[in-house]
């Protein structure tokens, strides 16, 4: 993990990982708004249901539709850093060691390898316990947060702000976490884990070209103990998260724009404006009411 392509995989994983729990949260609370149509029947109405992992409903083998796949790879992508992560930390001298770094890598990532690994037996019904996969979930970015915390000794300023920075985004995923696990099946909260996973994701990608700059371009090279460039850090952080958002909200009209020619949008919820006239309905959702009529009303 540290080096360019140690920050660039992981930042690839996590946007991958917030596009798939993004695309796949959207669909199910559109459906859960919509009655789907085919031809003259009307299908049942599909109630939201938030989830840790979602099934890969795309392959045409329905063995594999059933598969746990997403926890596998999740099991996967952490054995290989694991792996990767002791070898490159080995050292024979004085004694057989693994580098302290090298250590603090492969625990950052381990609780999303237990985490894993608990999806799955919930998934077969050895572990039934309620809400263990979202207690897991804020686990793993409780012990990637702790990590990362103490892993900022002696680094350069801008170094060490990018990993204040990161550990800032993983406290806001721990936050959501633990709404996640009082309540799951909130729509906004499994946004909020998306959210800030993608943001996690883009971040590590911008570290990646600060901390190791592939390019001799005095533009492009940051200043490793300068104020300004941790202020210009910021100021891109903040960026990020206003375009993730952005990317998000793009991603949400896709599928809406993709999902709405086959379902029709269930009104239940606006029905209490039948009960008033055109008036009232706009006076009900006018922002900024006027003193002055109120004063007089």
């Amino acid at each position: 993990m540290g080096s360019w392509i140690g920050h660039i995989a992981p930042g690839i994983f996590f946007i991958l990982f917030a596009f798939w729990w993004h695309i796949n949260n959207c669909v199910r609370y559109l459906r859960s708004l919509a009655s789907e149509t085919i031809g003259e029947e009307k299908q049942k109405q599909v109630k939201f249901r938030g989830s840790t992992t979602y099934p890969f409903n795309c392959l045409p083998s329905k063995t594999l539709r059933h598969l746990p796949l997403e926890s596998i790879i999740k099991i996967l992508i952490t054995t290989i850093h694991f792996s990767i992560e002791i070898h490159n930390g080995y050292n024979k001298e004085p004694t057989p060691h693994i580098r302290e770094e090298n250590a603090h890598h492969t625990a950052m990532l381990f609780g999303f390898f237990l985490g894993a690994w608990v999806e799955i037996l919930v998934h077969y019904k050895i572990l039934v316990l309620k809400r263990i996969t979202q207690a897991m979930g804020f686990l793993a970015f409780a012990i990637e947060g702790l990590m990362m915390v103490f892993h900022l000794h002696a680094r350069s300023m801008i170094d060490a702000h990018i990993h204040q920075l990161v550990g800032l985004t993983i406290v806001c995923s721990m936050i959501g976490a633990l709404c996640e696990t009082f309540d799951p099946d909130n729509f906004w909260f499994i946004i909020a884990r998306s959210f800030f996973a993608l943001t996690q994701g883009t971040w590590f990608l911008q570290a990646a070209f600060v901390i190791w700059p592939k390019t001799t371009n005095p533009l492009f090279v940051w200043e490793p103990n300068s104020h300004r460039s941790v202020s210009l850090l910021t100021m891109s952080y903040a960026y990020h998260l206003a375009g993730d958002a952005l990317i998000l909200i793009i991603v949400y009209l896709l599928i809406y724009m993709s999902m709405k020619s086959h379902i029709k949008l269930n009104n239940s919820e606006t029905d209490d404006d039948d009960d008033y006239d055109e008036e009232e309905r706009i006076a009900r959702y006018k922002l900024i009411s006027n003193i002055h009529e109120e004063n007089f009303a």
